[in-house]
């Protein structure tokens, strides 16, 4: 049987929470959700060079502590990107911008698994996990990956999570 004792995978590849203050004109009482889209892209793409696109339900509303939650992609992964109103003055709405991360849905975990055990195992034949992987630090999700006419039983293990950053290592269970 093969060893596969410690594989470490970044998804959603966020340094850190983001917490950025940006201002938008706020057209009447409300920033156009093509603003926050566009805000949202041009300051978290300074960080995560492959950022997919974002894209907003709807506009933001130009209240204090109104929020918006927004999507964009990392790596197969969507995260959340959580537009919140701090100020609004005259005109202008100013909000900060943090990321939560998703859990990993079934099939990208395993593709990942996949990914980080084919070269190690060879030939990967079959690999089922039992379900989404929750981004908690401690989370766990059971694999069982089929090669060369074996099984092996394996652990994917959440380490840390940071904003929409889900870090895990799969171990033999």
């Amino acid at each position: 049987m093969a060893d596969v004792t410690r594989i470490v995978r970044t998804l959603a590849t966020l340094g850190a929470a983001l917490a950025l203050a940006l201002g938008a004109a706020a057209c009447s009482s409300s920033v156009p959700k093509a603003d926050v889209e566009t805000q949202i892209e041009t300051q978290l793409g300074q960080q995560i060079p492959d950022i997919g696109e974002v894209t907003c339900p709807g506009d933001l509303p130009a209240e204090v502590n109104a929020t918006l939650r927004c999507e964009f992609v990392v790596g197969g992964q969507p995260v959340d990107a959580v537009a919140k109103v701090t100020s609004v003055e005259g005109s202008t709405a100013k909000f900060d911008i943090t990321t939560e991360a998703r859990p990993v849905a079934k099939p990208l975990l395993e593709q990942k698994v996949r990914e980080l055990v084919e070269p190690q195992l060879g030939t990967v034949e079959s690999l089922t996990c039992d379900g989404d992987l929750e981004p908690r630090q401690g989370a766990t999700q059971s694999c069982l990956v089929g090669y060369s006419g074996q099984s092996l039983p394996l652990v994917a293990t959440v380490t840390s999570v940071e904003g929409g950053l889900i870090n895990f290592n799969v171990q033999e269970a």
